[in-house]
């Protein structure tokens, strides 16, 4: 328990989750192959024949698409462990005063998400949760590892190239246009693009992108959730005692995505984007790299050379944890 202040909105900050958190992690059990760690996405256990991967995530910052993104988000972090998304279970807690329609929303966008993904509902719990203001969903995806063994966050090396795949923010700019779209208006950005961006999130699965970094072989996956790319290479060089640079230039960023995040005020490079997929290897086949869309943005560096976002006025240099600006916005709007 954390004594003596208020946690901060979004994830736990690195020191809380290693002190409170990482420190009660139950039974060590023999057949725990990866145990949770700062940056990690995801676990695995390992049977006489078989290693499963599996994950969890919450879904909070979102109002339409918590069926949809609870399934992809667990997805996502299973696939950068270098297993296949197969099982996935739910707990949907709905606000007082929720109707049947609400409930249906969600276990056809969870349906919807499964299917597209060839996975089975196994398991799950719903139910109206009295101090519940929101829609929340919390997924658990299992899945079998195809490589030999799991892809961690900790593998970055120096000197290894640091490889994306897909825009940043199409999550966060699919939830700002589909729950603020009148607020997007007021900002002169047009009904139809505000209707494509809403569009967005059908693009946040990373799984066929990770499952075939996977098998061409990288040192460390990540998917960068909570804190957006940015938030996501902090977590990877702490993971992996490292530093790092990257090139603003050489990140792609949808123009829509830009267009949105320069309306509100948002840095696209610190915007939630489960649909963005991050790794680093020595180097990815050319044919990898044309059937992905992945590109080159920087390099991993010893730790004491720090991390560096380089751009034409200058360098910014990632001291600490990034909070996310979708979270940022949520507050200043209210």
């Amino acid at each position: 328990m954390v004594f003596g202040g208020k946690l901060p909105v979004g994830k736990l900050p690195e020191d809380v989750l290693k002190k409170h958190v990482l420190k009660n992690l139950g039974h060590q059990r023999r057949d725990v192959v990866l145990w949770p760690g700062y940056g990690e996405d995801a676990g695995a256990v390992k049977t006489s024949k078989t290693v499963y991967v599996l994950s969890t995530d919450p879904i909070t910052g979102s109002k339409r698409f918590v069926g949809w993104l609870s399934v992809h988000a667990s997805a996502n972090d299973v696939a950068v462990s270098g297993a296949k998304p197969a099982w996935f279970s739910s707990t949907i807690l709905l606000p007082k005063g929720s109707g049947y329609s609400d409930l249906s929303k969600i276990v056809r966008q969870i349906h919807s998400a499964c299917r597209r993904l060839e996975v089975a509902v196994v398991t799950g719990h719903s139910e109206v949760a009295p101090f519940v203001t929101s829609p929340t969903v919390v997924g658990h995806m299992i899945g079998r590892l195809i490589v030999k063994k799991p892809i961690t966050s900790h593998g970055a090396k120096p000197g290894d190239h640091i490889i994306m795949a897909k825009s940043v923010g199409l999550e966060g700019a699919a939830i700002i246009a589909s729950d603020y779209p009148h607020l997007l208006r007021r900002k002169k950005i047009g009904v139809k693009d505000i209707t494509r961006a809403s569009g967005f999130i059908r693009r946040t699965s990373v799984v066929e992108e990770a499952l075939a970094f996977a098998r061409e072989g990288v040192s460390a996956m990540h998917d960068p959730t909570e804190g957006g790319l940015v938030g996501g290479l902090y977590e990877m060089a702490q993971a992996s005692s490292v530093g790092f640079y990257v090139e603003r230039s050489k990140v792609l960023v949808d123009p829509l995505v830009e267009k949105i995040c320069r309306a509100v005020d948002i840095d696209p490079l610190k915007l939630i984007s489960s649909g963005t997929l991050l790794a680093t290897a020595p180097r990815l086949s050319r044919t990898i790299m044309e059937k992905t869309g992945a590109r080159v943005i920087g390099r991993v560096v010893r730790r004491k050379m720090g991390m560096r976002i380089l751009s034409e006025n200058g360098e910014e240099r990632i001291q600490g944890p990034v909070h996310d600006e979708l979270w940022r916005f949520i507050v200043e709007t209210k």
